[in-house]
């Protein structure tokens, strides 16, 4: 079967939309309900969530198989579509994954920094110290903004007791 321009990554984007409901409804299905009488189970609102994911995905999933895909932003149908830029992608999801591993450990202002600079980075910023500073400063307003102002504990991380 040949699929048009664009099929893959639309069944690769539908494809995580369904993971991502049965994610959700093994979850749910692991969760122990509490001990007191309740009218309505605290499972019913995400199993309702993940079936609607699923079966939405499942119907997107027979649209694009027939030929229904989705003209990119910026694009006239029936031109050639471009392919991704895999480059900034990976950049972008290696940053993210940077401030899963920094969080904790570093903190949030040098999770937050990481991030934005290696975010900034993949998008073509050039003066990366200027965006440093930036993030620096942008993260370390919020981080005395929660847990100053809104008693909103963030992690300190290495500027523990300093912060």
């Amino acid at each position: 079967m040949k699929l048009k321009a664009g099929a893959k990554s639309e069944l690769t984007f539908v494809g995580s939309l369904f993971a991502l409901g049965l994610i959700v409804f093994w979850d749910t299905w692991r969760i122990e309900l509490p001990e007191i009488n309740l009218t309505i189970s605290p499972k019913l609102f995400p199993y309702i969530v993940s079936i609607l994911l699923m079966s939405l995905s499942a119907i997107l999933f027979i649209q694009v198989l027939r030929g229904d895909v989705a003209v990119p932003e910026g694009v006239n149908p029936g031109d050639k579509i471009e392919k991704s830029d895999l480059r900034t992608f990976f950049i972008v999801l290696a940053s993210l994954f940077a401030y899963l591993l920094l969080i904790e450990r570093g903190g949030f202002v040098i999770a937050n920094t990481v991030t934005f600079v290696g975010i900034s980075y993949s998008f073509g910023h050039k003066n990366l110290l200027k965006a440093a500073g930036i993030a620096v400063l942008v993260s370390t307003i919020i981080y005395f903004s929660f847990t100053k102002l809104l008693n909103v504990a963030l992690p300190s991380g290495i500027f523990k007791g300093l912060m």
